[in-house]
């Protein structure tokens, strides 16, 4: 089983319901929600740099993480950290975790 999370720049989303239709919309290829930032390739540099087990989709505005779900914990904890530490949002569709 998989596990994924997206972390995104959108002024548009406020809890997390917001951002399970922005989600839905990135799997879609609808990136109008999003705003492309320099902070996401500073976030997806430091992200790719530390040679996880990922797959890391990289779009306008938006990063949609995925990884095997026996390291989705870990990872969970990493990838919010990497997030606030870009200002950037994230989600986590499992949980409906938002944080921003």
């Amino acid at each position: 089983m998989d596990w994924y999370c997206a972390v995104f720049n959108s002024d548009k989303v406020s809890n997390a319901m917001g951002a399970q239709i922005l989600y839905d919309m990135l799997c879609e290829g609808n990136d109008s929600l999003v705003g492309d930032i320099e902070f996401i390739d500073d976030f997806y540099n430091d992200l790719t740099s530390k040679n996880f087990k990922i797959t890391a989709d990289k779009g306008k505005g938006f990063v949609i993480v995925g990884c095997n779900l026996e390291d989705a914990e870990y990872l969970n904890d990493l990838i919010q950290s990497l997030a606030k530490k870009h200002g950037l949002s994230y989600y986590e569709p499992q949980n409906l975790t938002y944080v921003f």
